[in-house]
């Protein structure tokens, strides 16, 4: 969870809002692409332990996806959806 008014940030400080933490997702997402798309192109680039740490960022990722917040907002969209179905047909311009 991402708060800054209450102080509260549940990323350990990597991302001060909603968008930042997507951003950065993405990247550790590229990133680990890379990684694998790569892993023995070069011995100049070769990752020591690539299995280990390419699994690492991924469980980095998992961790940081915020599950409760996109139930939220499934929650609210389906409250929305239901409220437009009950609205007076007048108010819905019909």
């Amino acid at each position: 969870m991402i708060d800054p008014n209450q102080g509260i940030n549940m990323t350990c400080g990597l991302a001060s809002n909603y968008s930042e933490l997507i951003n950065l997702i993405a990247d550790l997402l590229k990133t680990s692409k890379k990684a694998l798309d790569g892993l023995h192109v070069s011995e100049e680039t070769y990752i020591t332990d690539p299995e280990y740490n390419i699994a690492d960022v991924i469980g980095i990722v998992i961790k940081l996806l915020p599950f409760a917040e996109m139930k939220f907002i499934d929650e609210v969209i389906s409250l929305l959806h239901q409220k437009e179905e009950i609205k007076p047909r007048a108010e819905r311009g019909l």
